[in-house]
């Protein structure tokens, strides 16, 4: 895995002076004991990079002198300005620029780490670095991008409550993502004294990107300067320009140094603890895989009856390695609790029941032992079922105080089996959030699989696959479950083959996982070496597959939200499939116009021989663009093929890649 050598973002401790069109504020950055080994003597090295959030609605964050070390922190002194008048939002900086709004990281970029000509020329021909169409190289090795023909407007001026969502709110780039929207041109026309948002596309893997401001005369980007690996991967890779001249601009760029990222190897965390707390991690063996956990489970759970959902263990213990030594937890509770009576109830209380949610009166539960654990113990808490509403409340309070580290869960479901709830992924979402380690002793897999977000969503793998996990280019494949013949296997492993050839070998697929065409590709992608994930839901007619590195599962009912799931993947391909993957044609469709997903290129692609299967949604698509039921931009995002070689080719066309 591969990162930039930055600080996390840094926060304005206090406004020291007011200016006429623009605020000076004290900023303060968290430096860890690595930063400073690496940057402490070199603070003329050290750059700022302000949030991307605030620079695309036209706040400029501008340094103000060097950053100085102090301690564990950095402080410097910034300039925050609104410099895209159009925008219209100078009146609103006086609400968000306060003591604790986020402004941006310090990032260490030394010359010694920095690329020349020849070795970024040599990256961008192995495809090891993608880089927008277009794009030059100068003498002194600076990477010359010129953006995409498009710019990003909001068709409605933005209101105090959006600006203040948009800097402050931690969902905030999500709203901006609804209101900026993008408009195509046929060039980019950057006013006098004014500023815009446009765009490029770029994959970064194991370098990361400093914009510097050469050449005035051809726009000044704003100081949201730093581009990393992994997360720069897409087509709305963003770039703001200012024009500070009295002549129009037409089509701006920016220079641009290449830097190796960092190579980091953390050890992998069991839900045992850290591999690194023992000379030689067990994890691999017997003693503390699946068997030896479950076996733990088994023994705390001698009394219970399992063919009741009341009957739940809950033990709390500061040493899970002891556990698997015969040793007792400190804390456990295994008194069943009496159903309550629905049938005075409503049906939503009755719903609730399943949640052992007691309506009308307080009752015993197993986390009320987390009340004794004292305050930072950082116990693990292992369950027979992943947590009810009011276990998860008390897991909440409990790592508010550091209680409690990680929590080990048996069983998804007693009802659903291995299936979770859309209430259980929003209690996974806020363990996240409280920087709760989740871990799940999956028996029917036969492994313990540690559950990691990337972005928004998340998903489980073992522990060893998570770097991996977070790191490689997903993409996303659909299809039915009905195998294909022979001869369009060939075809997909052609396609996955050029997309290995086009963005290297650390991408990986995620598929619906069931059998049929999903279980096809899963084969053809491992036996090509790429990572593989499943999003499995709770149906009667598909057997989850067994052998995804990394996955996640969804209640009949939760079909939809399932496929919020999905947004991990870069892009999007439909094989032949049935109505199951016509639902997800819609869907993805419709993220992508609405912008709940990155626009990118989708391919439909049939590779059996016969007639064209796509061709009734080509005819479809074509009229409705005709009565302009569906944006022109989109159109264009779509390739219909039954040529595997036309794949790559149409990316790099659709991605504007050089």
């Amino acid at each position: 895995m591969y990162t930039t050598p930055e600080t996390d973002d840094g926060w304005i401790t206090h406004v020291t002076d007011t200016e006429e069109t623009s605020f000076v504020v004290a900023a303060r950055f968290p430096i860890s004991a690595a930063f400073r080994a690496l940057a402490g003597g070199r603070e003329t090295d050290l750059v700022f990079a302000a949030r991307s959030r605030l620079a695309r609605i036209g706040i400029n964050i501008l340094p103000l002198g060097t950053p100085a070390f102090n301690g564990r922190h950095c402080d410097i002194e910034l300039r925050i300005l609104a410099a895209i008048r159009s925008y219209g939002i100078a009146a609103y900086l006086e609400r968000i620029v306060v003591p604790g709004l986020r402004v941006g990281r310090l990032v260490f970029c030394p010359e010694d780490n920095r690329l020349d000509s020849a070795r970024i020329h040599g990256l961008i021909r192995d495809n090891s670095l993608q880089v927008p169409a277009g794009f030059s190289i100068d003498g002194n090795g600076h990477l010359i991008i010129r953006p995409q023909q498009q710019i990003f407007h909001f068709p409605k001026p933005l209101t105090q409550d959006d600006v203040t969502a948009i800097a402050t709110h931690v969902d905030g780039k999500s709203r901006l993502n609804r209101l900026q929207t993008r408009k195509q041109v046929e060039h980019i026309a950057l006013l006098p004294r004014d500023g815009l948002v446009t765009a490029c596309s770029m994959f970064l893997h194991r370098h990361y990107v400093v914009l510097r401001n050469l050449d005035e005369s051809l726009g000044v980007h704003l100081q949201a300067t730093v581009l990393d690996p992994v997360s720069t991967r897409g087509t709305n890779v963003y770039l703001e320009f200012v024009n500070r001249t009295e002549q129009l601009i037409i089509n701006p760029s920016v220079a641009a140094s290449v830097h190796e990222a960092v190579q980091i190897k953390p050890s992998p965390r069991y839900w045992h603890g850290h591999a690194t707390d023992h000379p030689e991690p067990r994890e691999a063996t017997d003693e503390t895989g699946c068997k030896a956990l479950a076996e733990v489970f088994d023994r705390l759970e001698v009394n219970l009856a399992h063919d009741r959902y009341s009957h739940r263990m809950v033990a709390a213990t500061h040493d899970p390695q002891a556990l698997l030594d015969g040793a007792a937890p400190e804390l456990i509770w295994t008194q069943p609790q009496a159903p309550r009576d629905p049938s005075n109830g409503t049906d939503l209380a009755a719903g609730l029941l399943a949640e052992e949610l007691e309506i009308d009166r307080h009752v015993a539960y197993g986390t009320q032992l987390l009340a004794t654990l004292p305050d930072g113990a950082k116990a693990t808490l292992l369950l027979s079922y992943f947590p009810n509403l009011i276990e998860h409340t008390e897991i909440c309070a409990a790592a508010l105080n550091q209680r409690i580290a990680r929590i080990v869960f048996r069983r998804a479901s007693f009802e659903h089996g291995s299936f979770l709830s859309s209430r259980d992924h929003g209690r996974l979402a806020d363990y996240e959030g409280l920087g709760l380690e989740v871990f799940w002793c999956n028996e029917h897999r036969n492994q313990i699989v540690r559950h990691v977000f990337r972005g928004l969503r998340g998903y489980f793998t073992t522990p060893d696959q998570v770097d991996r996990f977070r790191s490689c280019l997903i993409f996303g494949v659909y299809g039915s479950t009905k195998p294909l013949d022979d001869q369009a296997v060939d075809q997909v492993e052609r396609v996955l083959k050029n997309l290995l050839a086009l963005f290297g070998n650390d991408i990986g697929i995620l598929t619906g996982g069931g059998p049929g065409a999903m279980q096809q590709v899963t084969d053809v992608a491992h036996k090509l070496g790429l990572m593989v994930g499943s999003s499995f839901i709770e149906t009667v007619d598909q057997a989850t597959n067994q052998c995804a590195d990394f996955y996640q599962t969804f209640q009949a009912r939760s079909r939809q939200a399932r496929q919020r799931w999905f947004e991990i993947a870069s892009f999007h391909l439909f094989l032949v499939g049935g109505v199951g993957t016509l639902e997800e044609v819609g869907l993805t469709l419709t993220d992508m116009k609405l912008g709940v997903i990155e626009a990118g290129p989708i391919v439909f692609f049939d590779g059996s021989d016969g007639d064209f299967y796509w061709e009734g949604l080509r005819i479809q698509l074509d009229a409705m663009a005709q009565q302009n039921r569906v944006p022109a931009w989109l159109i264009d995002q779509i390739l219909m093929t039954t040529d595997p070689d036309a794949i790559p080719r149409f990316y790099k066309q659709s991605l504007r890649l050089g």
